[in-house]
């Protein structure tokens, strides 16, 4: 038996990627999960893609934290229906966050059953989303240009006239800053020249994971929050993912949350 400790480090969609794995080395290696208890044994990503993923090995390891960000959509596509049912059958299993904006310590909780589940009450359902992922991506230059955007909009409209788009939902968080404004503009002018009406939403993370998780079309910005959606929705058809550089390619993916994915 292991403890598998599930170790605060960033907002919502880190957390869910890192309670993925947490769940995976439960499974394979008859573990039990634990949130932010104090541990010695500190599993790093290549650990966790090679001792557990390719050998089941624990080394005699009583213990480990979970503390790297676990970025691999291919093993959890493989593991995807038992990732599923893990959750289903600890429904009191949670996660936390290191905060609202980056780092800014307002934690937050959140169950994994409501990521897995949308209320049947929820509402704010469209079916083309474009999440923008701007400010703190902005600072450290990860987020993707708005020419890039348009243009794969563009394509979207000339190549693909079967997702008949005549709305399409903005979600993003509130601009702040002049560069945020010019960068939704930007898109926005784009859009109502092609005759596309566009509604914004910008509100809690959950609600905004809920509108891109119940969309048949989602846009995703380089964000593990929309890859989520896209893994836990039931509803997409077609998910547009960015097609970027990855640190280590070798051990890391995390460009294809569904089958039907394509790059941009």
């Amino acid at each position: 038996m292991i403890e598998v400790n599930f170790v605060i480090l960033g907002r919502l969609g880190n957390a869910i990627y890192r309670y993925m794995a947490s769940a995976i080395v439960c499974m394979l290696c008859n573990g039990n999960y634990f949130v932010n208890k104090n541990q010695c044994s500190n599993l790093s990503d290549k650990d966790f893609y090679n001792i557990f993923i390719r050998n089941c090995a624990t080394n005699n390891i009583s213990s480990v934290n979970m503390y790297g960000y676990y970025q691999h959509d291919t093993i959890y596509k493989e593991h995807k229906e038992s990732i599923l049912n893990f959750i289903k059958n600890n429904p009191t299993h949670y996660v936390l966050t290191d905060g609202i904006k980056a780092g800014d310590l307002n934690c937050q909780k959140f169950y994994m059953i409501d990521i897995l589940n949308t209320p049947c009450n929820f509402n704010k359902k469209y079916k083309c989303v474009l999440h923008l992922r701007l400010e703190d991506f902005v600072t450290h230059n990860l987020y993707i240009t708005k020419e890039r955007v348009v243009e794969l909009l563009r394509y979207i409209k000339i190549n693909h006239s079967d997702h008949d788009i005549d709305s399409i939902c903005i979600v993003c968080n509130k601009p702040e800053t002049t560069f945020e404004f010019d960068y939704i503009n930007y898109i926005q002018d784009f859009l109502k020249e092609q005759n596309i009406n566009t509604i914004f939403e910008s509100n809690d993370v959950l609600t905004d994971y809920y509108i891109m998780k119940e969309a048949e079309v989602l846009i995703c910005s380089k964000s593990t929050l929309s890859w989520c959606a896209a893994f836990f929705s039931d509803k997409i058809q077609t998910c547009y993912f960015p097609d970027y550089n990855l640190v280590h390619p070798d051990i890391m993916t995390c460009k294809s949350p569904i089958d039907n994915t394509i790059l941009y």
